[in-house]
């Protein structure tokens, strides 16, 4: 009988090695799954001082928790560069498309005056700089609306960003619960662990968080600069409100029993990089359109005050009208301004081009550009601004081609340890099936030796 119970104990062992290199492959595909190994000993105290078979311990989840937490610290990362990357992108596209090339329309404008100074009086010439005045202010107009349109989508990413956060921090939550309820039963669910990792790398990617786990299996999170987002069971909640700067931005914060904490550019992950983009990059390109909307029109209004038009008059009416707070947005020629109002003059006198001479001479006059801390001309101020933009684009890919590469490293550390390799486990499935053979064989020999000894009596 002894022969008969080793056999039955090493088949055991050998079905539950197959049946859990099985599941392994079976979830070769599953993201996040770490694979499984079958703990077994061999019972002492067989016969003669031998043993007495093989005992299955339990099922062990193959994990490291530092590859684990360098898996999420890349998530984040990349989550981060690849945000900043996409939106750093669009809008050196914005500024670069040939229809919102403003040195482009800057120079048609002063070529349109220059063609005017031979005959000031001339109506064609007139209108010329008319039509290309308002073909700078809509380049001004559109480059305008495309960083309104990419703060819309960025106000909605954030939102919808929050909402993720709160849903995840959620289901860790309660995966917390369930996983501390199963390892009172015994063991923690491998199932629900692994897909625990797979909430806080979902997590990661969009904040920057540090994650610490307690003597009852349960994990802790919070921000990377300490504020708390989880403890046990107990979630944080994060909110938008109007920023009182500004109204139309958000303010995300965390509210955690009675304490309340801002969220910064800091915050690391993709919602990170939308506030870092947004507070810094994206105002510093509205303020700048903003600049120079408002230098071009105060510019060519004052100008054009100190002359006389057409009919010798003095202008009674500005060429450019703007909201002062949107000059970029709401930059237009003044509604009801003709051709012959404009103030080519400064005697009254027909053919009279002396204040022609000052607004030709606008395309030489330096202005203030505290957004790129430049005092330039308007045309060398685009310039300036398309390099910068060029610049901070190429670094943005830069580093997004980095943290690819350096989640893919964390990905590839990750899978030599806790990844299903299916050439392994097939090998593991002749091993054990050949194991699981053997022992049917002992078991049979066992039988066979059973009988004869019932023969023999």
């Amino acid at each position: 009988m002894s022969l008969l119970n080793i056999g039955m104990s090493g088949l055991t062992a050998s079905m539950a090695a197959l049946n859990t290199t099985s599941n392994n492959v079976a979830n070769a595909a599953v993201v996040g799954y770490s694979r499984q190994q079958v703990l077994s000993s061999s019972v002492a105290g067989g016969q003669y001082g031998g043993g007495a078979g093989v005992n299955v311990d339990g099922i062990r989840r193959i994990s490291d928790q530092y590859q684990v937490a360098q898996l999420w610290h890349s998530s984040s990362s990349l989550g981060y560069a690849n945000t900043q990357q996409s939106y750093h992108s669009q809008v050196e596209t914005v500024f670069n498309t040939d229809g919102n090339n403003i040195s482009e329309g800057l120079d048609a404008l002063f070529a349109a005056l220059n063609a005017s100074m031979e005959k000031p009086s001339e109506t064609a010439y007139r209108q010329g700089v008319l039509n290309e005045a308002k073909a700078l202010s809509q380049r001004i107009n559109s480059i305008s609306d495309s960083l309104s349109a990419q703060t819309t989508q960025i106000e909605s990413q954030i939102s919808a960003s929050v909402n993720e956060i709160n849903t995840q921090l959620e289901t860790i939550a309660r995966l917390n619960t369930e996983i501390q309820a199963s390892a009172n039963n015994g063991n923690p669910s491998a199932s629900l662990l692994d897909s625990r990792d797979v909430a806080i790398d979902d997590l990661a990617k969009i904040i920057d968080i540090r994650v610490t786990e307690e003597s009852n299996g349960m994990v802790n999170i919070s921000l990377a600069q300490g504020q708390p987002l989880l403890a046990g069971t107990t979630t944080s909640t994060l909110v938008t409100s109007p920023l009182a700067s500004n109204p139309t931005l958000n303010q995300v914060s965390i509210e955690f029993g009675q304490s309340s904490f801002p969220v910064d550019d800091n915050t690391g992950g993709s919602l990170g990089a939308l506030l870092d983009y947004r507070d810094n990059d994206l105002a510093n390109s509205i303020t700048f359109t903003n600049e120079m909307a408002k230098n071009l029109a105060d510019e060519f209004n004052s100008v054009l005050k100190n002359g006389t038009d057409l009919n010798g008059a003095t202008p009674t009416m500005d060429l450019f009208s703007y909201d002062a707070n949107n000059p970029a947005g709401t930059l237009t020629l003044t509604s009801g301004f003709t051709s012959d109002m404009l103030a080519f003059g400064q005697d009254g006198t027909p053919g009279d081009n002396s204040n022609l001479r000052a607004l030709v001479e606008i395309a030489n006059t330096n202005f203030a550009f505290g957004s790129i801390n430049a005092t330039t001309t308007m045309g060398d101020a685009f310039a300036a601004k398309i390099g910068q933009l060029g610049s901070t684009a190429r670094q943005a890919s830069l580093n997004a081609e980095t943290s690819t590469q350096l989640q893919m490293d964390a990905q590839a550390q990750w899978s030599s340890t806790s990844g299903v390799n299916l050439d392994e486990e097939g090998a593991n499935l002749i091993k054990y099936q050949q194991q699981y053979q053997a022992n049917a064989k002992i078991i049979s020999t066992a039988d066979q030796l059973f009988q004869t000894l019932l023969s023999s009596i």
